[in-house]
């Protein structure tokens, strides 16, 4: 039992005994003594009858695309170096596409919360596969770049949705993936196409992320900012496994006034220990023109959408119809 599992909302967890996944819901019963936690089975009685010494709790749901009751198939997304594959989820409304961009040491699948948030609108979906994935054809890099190389997998996402008939396209990033999308919103070749941005706990600050994370673990300041100006020298970045040297200030939008161009929705817990709210609140006083920030009160990184599914896609699809709405009139 631990701040994870006692949190209210919706979740689930992995056996690896019996290599099922299982959904709860709301706490039953805590008891702090014995470190013990009781949740709702969701559907009723479909859980297993026993479970493994160990399982892995995570914020996904859904577990497999055919659980978001949508019809999808599987693509290969063309890039500069082969195929990336895909989830293509089609919608009523071919001409919306959203590019669904999942962070860091995560997988496409983490995604699944994000396309049933979007599905009341209508919209296609594409929720594609990155150079840092072990699923990409041939095998790409092995560590993660900050989104400084792979957001030109997102741009590899958005040609596709332009190919197979996309006029407009929203880029809706979660934690690295906002950072992905922040970059693709200024570099895409098609971004006159990308009519707005949906972020999720982003990461619009390398800098405040890692002096953050660097706090938590005990890591002086000073420390932090020693690793960062090594990681800007081509030597320690090729030393450490990366193919080039990280661009901070490339990554930096939370204090540069002005930058953000693109509509843009910010939905981020005030409880997020790994991307710190107030990384988003400088972001959203930098381009008051442009970005909507909408705190939530308690969840855990990227999971806003666990902790309140209803208030998560409430938030989201109005902002969205508002926005596209406007877009289009």
């Amino acid at each position: 039992m631990d701040d994870y599992t006692k949190a209210p909302g919706d979740y689930g967890f992995f056996d690896p005994v019996t290599k099922r996944y299982t959904r709860v819901s709301e706490v039953m019963l805590i008891d702090e003594d014995q470190k013990f936690v009781e949740r709702r089975i969701v559907p009723p009685a479909s859980g297993p009858e026993r479970l493994g010494p160990l399982v892995d709790w995570t914020p996904d749901v859904f577990f497999t695309p055919s659980a978001l009751s949508r019809r999808y198939e599987e693509v290969n997304v063309p890039t500069s170096y082969g195929t990336a594959p895909a989830w293509l989820f089609t919608g009523k409304n071919p001409d919306v596409w959203v590019i669904h961009i999942h962070g860091s040491w995560t997988d496409r699948a983490i995604m699944f919360r994000d396309v049933h948030a979007f599905s009341p609108l209508g919209f296609t979906s594409l929720v594609p596969s990155f150079r840092s994935d072990p699923e990409v054809s041939p095998p790409q890099a092995e560590t993660s770049h900050l989104g400084q190389t792979e957001w030109r997998d997102v741009e590899s996402a958005v040609a596709y949705a332009v190919a197979h008939g996309a006029k407009r396209i929203i880029l809706s990033g979660w934690s690295m993936g906002g950072t992905m999308a922040l970059l693709t919103a200024e570099r895409s070749a098609y971004r006159k196409q990308i009519a707005g941005m949906v972020l999720v706990g982003p990461v619009t600050s390398w800098r405040k992320a890692i002096t953050a994370g660097a706090a938590r673990a005990g890591v002086p300041a000073a420390g932090a900012g020693l690793v960062m100006r090594l990681l800007q020298t081509p030597f320690f970045a090729k030393l450490v496994g990366l193919e080039e040297a990280i661009d901070f200030d490339a990554l930096e939008w939370a204090d540069v006034e002005g930058r953000v161009t693109v509509p843009t929705l910010v939905l981020h817990s005030k409880a997020d220990q790994e991307v710190p709210l107030e990384n988003s609140t400088a972001f959203q006083k930098a381009n008051p023109d442009t970005v909507t920030l909408v705190p939530f009160q308690k969840a855990h990184h990227t999971q806003e959408w666990n902790a309140s599914p209803s208030a998560f896609s409430s938030e989201l699809t109005g902002w969205v119809s508002k926005m596209i709405s406007t877009d289009q009139g």
